[in-house]
């Protein structure tokens, strides 16, 4: 769910903070020192094919990896799409699997020769790592001296203090014969990888889109643009704004797995950030064109040559740019709004012909494109589960052509779906003109639970799909069936403590667009602005999910997953009842999934130009800083150099139009480079020249036609009495349960005295996870709406309490689901 330029932010910024405090890691590619670190992605729900490219790149050449790994082997060779391969050590058996071995020291060592027996045979060497920490974990121990000296250990153990970084260092001069994996890690066969969670308050996915655009795609570029101008370049700002990002992109958070506050301080967050990126981009801007004349020019960060059609008031605008830079606008046509029925509208250009249904989906040929579907919702935040299907949205208002010019068409049309305490409302419009993509734009709303909204395109009977995933473009078939049963032999039934997905999975992440060949070389790919999910049926059937209603972080019992996910709680605002704009395009043409012509597409429909008007007595009517056939990554300022980063998503070298200065990611020279190799991540320094003086010239006027808007609406959603009263009735029915185990617990001995405490732990933890949802519902009624900033930000000792004492028996329960299966 995060963009592969913040992924690199994140270990540049954590290496940084890693120096700051007195630290030594890794400084570059291939970079070693007495002090390596190693890459810590356990509990990710998933991993893309290039983490391996991105951690050698900062040196690291060894990561830790739990879930989505689709084998039992505690070691491999993990090969990123370009070849940069890293040794993987798999934690299938937990990071957490010795801690807390003081909270029960009669079966401490009893725990520790079950692990060990438990783990060994799946490891070539006698070592077996064991983790003594847990990032829920406010009281740490230390293990070695707990059993130091025991006799009860046994002789054949010997016990090692280590770190994650040591022990690969050591395991990778065994010089092990390891298996090799290539690509994505995103299997949920022996750790869920929670696919919900890709869909889960997908308002939330929309805003980090936007805010991510808006830094590595204007900001920081039109900085560094503005900088040639003789404007100071605020890196220190852009870094800070960076961070906030990563605060949001852990995984509880972007992942929309957490309560309700969590999310709306998110919420506040990316609103904060977007309004100060925006006001950064209007003052690059003012200097920027200080020195042009008077007109209109589409302002560009795009390095590919591109042409689009945008409309501006009452004009349609064809703008064409070459490169980064700025270009005054090529043509412009009057726009009529009229309001006519759009039962005959037929559209045909170049690229492909289509009519509009009277239901408001789009036929093309034998292809159905854009059709709504209201289905069931049986899963949580989690995990999605899709039920019966519930119907189709109602036209209340027929597809109409609303604008209309020599070029271009506008067809608007309204939905309605109304269910039992529910409905979902949609507006939509459609815009065809000259190029190859076909646009929706879709306010959607809606209200009640348990239902979800998806927009159906039919793709021509292919099998396979692309789907774009930062820096690169991987193939997946449409499910994925290599998943085990519920029930485990009793061998593998004490190694997985986690959770698992079942049956069949059909929904998988996307950055920016999902495609499909239909075998005869004409493929359709559909595009997408903040939504990171598709899933795939039957014949090539592809599915947007526009909202997904739930309004439980977990359920028990799901069809699709064993194990609870997360704790108990009653989100409201996960039923998403607010309005979010969606925008989605089909592209239709014979270009194949991964193919630099579907490249150039998403580009200019992702990082369109802005459109300015400019009030200057300046000369200058155009400027081009660069032009490369390679997608861009970001352009930014370091130190003195301006820096572009380039990727290659592509299984084919393409060629720079020039030879470059390689750089590594901190900005060092390394070599001179002509081109971009298939898959690889690259960053150059562009050659430029800054001016003669540092003061900023005068500005002249600028207003920019095309503003980036806020795409989401006020939550409406309020908590439900009658769910309280649920919480309520919850809550005394564990009260009595645990006042019986505890009577039992008093009198019980051994083994069986510590299973009774594990189930009471899990009772009294189950029963505080209802009484902090209930106070947390209760604080959510009584705040004005929408919640103000001292109802996020504030202390509420009440909660404050409530938290750590729920933290704490969160802790208990873990360190016992490890005691109980030791006895």
């Amino acid at each position: 769910l995060t963009g592969g330029e913040l992924l690199i932010r994140n270990l540049m910024y954590g290496q940084q903070d890693v120096r700051r405090y007195g630290g030594v890691g890794a400084q570059g590619e291939g970079a070693r020192d007495h002090a390596p670190q190693a890459g810590w992605l356990v509990d990710t729900f998933g991993h893309i094919s290039q983490a391996p490219q991105i951690h050698r790149l900062f040196g690291l050449d060894a990561v830790f990896v739990w879930r989505g790994v689709p084998l039992l082997q505690p070691y491999f060779a993990w090969r990123g799409a370009d070849g940069s391969v890293v040794l993987a050590i798999n934690l299938f058996g937990g990071y957490r699997n010795l801690y807390g071995v003081t909270h029960a020291p009669e079966v401490a060592a009893r725990r520790l020769q079950a692990e060990v027996r438990r783990l060994r045979p799946y490891y070539p060497t006698p070592d077996v790592p064991l983790f003594d920490g847990y990032d829920l974990e406010d009281d740490p121990e230390d293990p070695l001296r707990f059993f130091a000296g025991r006799e009860d250990v046994g002789q054949d153990l010997a016990l090692k203090e280590t770190t994650p970084a040591a022990f690969a260092r050591e395991i990778a001069q065994k010089g092990l014969a390891l298996p090799t994996v290539g690509g994505e890690l995103n299997s949920g066969k022996y750790g869920a990888t929670f696919p919900g969670a890709l869909t889960a308050r997908t308002y939330l996915k929309v805003m980090a889109y936007d805010c991510e655009r808006l830094l590595f795609d204007l900001a920081e570029p039109l900085a560094a643009l503005a900088h040639l101008r003789g404007r100071p370049y605020a890196a220190t700002q852009h870094e800070r704004w960076g961070r906030e990002l990563l605060q949001n992109a852990v995984h509880d958070c972007i992942c929309g797995v957490s309560i309700d506050q969590v999310h709306e301080k998110m919420e506040d967050s990316y609103r904060r950030l977007h309004d100060a990126m925006w006001q950064d981009v209007q003052e690059s801007l003012a200097a920027i064109v200080s020195d042009f004349r008077a007109g209109e020019y589409a302002v560009s960060t795009n390095p590919f040559c591109g042409e689009t059609w945008l409309m501006v008031g009452d004009e349609l605008l064809q703008v064409r740019t070459e490169g980064v830079g700025l270009w005054p606008v090529a043509e412009r046509l009057p726009v009529a709004f009229v309001s006519r029925p759009a039962s005959s509208f037929h559209w045909r250009n170049e690229h492909y012909e289509a009519t509009v249904t009277s239901q408001g989906a789009v036929r093309s040929g034998q292809r159905l494109l854009g059709a709504f579907v209201v289905s069931e919702e049986q899963g949580d935040t989690y995990s999605a589960q899709m039920g019966a299907r519930l119907g189709a949205l109602r036209l209340t208002s027929p597809p109409r052509v609303v604008a209309r010019s020599e070029r271009h068409a506008v067809v608007h049309f309204r939905g309605l779906w109304r269910g039992e305490g529910a409905w979902v409302r949609a507006d939509v419009w459609l815009q065809f003109d000259p190029s190859p993509l076909i646009r929706w734009t879709i306010e959607l709303d809606s209200q009640g639970s348990d239902l979800r909204v998806d927009l159906l395109f039919e793709t021509g009977g292919a099998r396979d799909v692309h789907a774009a995933m930062p820096f690169d473009v991987v193939r997946r078939p449409p499910a994925d069936t290599d998943l085990l049963p519920r029930e485990l032999p009793e061998a593998l039934s004490t190694i997985l403590l986690g959770q698992r997905e079942l049956n069949r999975v059909t929904n998988f992440p996307m950055h920016g667009f999902v495609a499909a060949e239909n075998g005869e070389g004409h493929t359709t790919a559909i595009l997408a602005r903040g939504i990171y999910a598709y899933h795939s049926g039957e014949e090539g059937q592809i599915g947007l999910p526009l909202r997904r209603a739930v309004q439980w972080v977990t359920q028990a019992d799901l069809q699709d997953r064993v194990g609870d996910a997360g704790p108990f709680f009653y989100v409201p605002g996960a039923r998403c009842e607010r309005r979010a704009r969606h925008e989605v395009a089909v592209a239709l043409g014979p270009f194949a999934p991964d193919s630099l012509d579907l490249q150039r597409l998403s580009a200019v429909f992702h990082n369109p130009p802005l459109i300015v008007r400019v009030r200057g007595d300046g000369e200058r009517e155009r400027w081009q800083l660069l032009q490369e056939d390679v997608p861009l990554s970001s352009l930014s300022r370091q130190g003195e150099a301006m820096l572009a980063r380039f990727y290659n998503p592509l299984s084919r070298a393409l060629p720079f139009s020039r030879v470059y200065l390689r750089k590594d990611v901190w900005g060092a020279a390394r070599d001179t480079v002509a081109t971009v190799a298939a898959h690889e991540i690259l960053t150059v320094a562009l050659p430029h020249q800054l001016p003669a003086e540092t003061e900023l010239p005068p500005a002249g006027g600028v207003t920019t036609l095309t503003p980036p808007s806020w795409r989401v609406g006020a939550d409406r959603a309020r908590p439900q009495r009658a769910q309280m009263a649920q919480l309520e009735r919850e809550i005394a029915a564990l009260a009595e349960q645990l006042q019986a185990v505890r009577a039992q617990v008093a009198s019980a001995t051994g083994a069986q005295k510590l299973r009774l405490q594990h189930h009471a732990y899990v009772l009294e933890r189950e029963q505080l996870e209802y009484r902090l949802s209930l106070l947390l519902n209760r604080r959510k009624l009584a705040e004005e709406w929408p919640p103000g900033h001292e109802y996020l930000y504030g202390i509420d000792p009440e909660i404050a309490e409530l938290g750590q004492a729920l933290n704490r028996l969160r802790i208990k329960r873990r360190i016992f689901d490890y005691v109980v299966q030791a006895v």
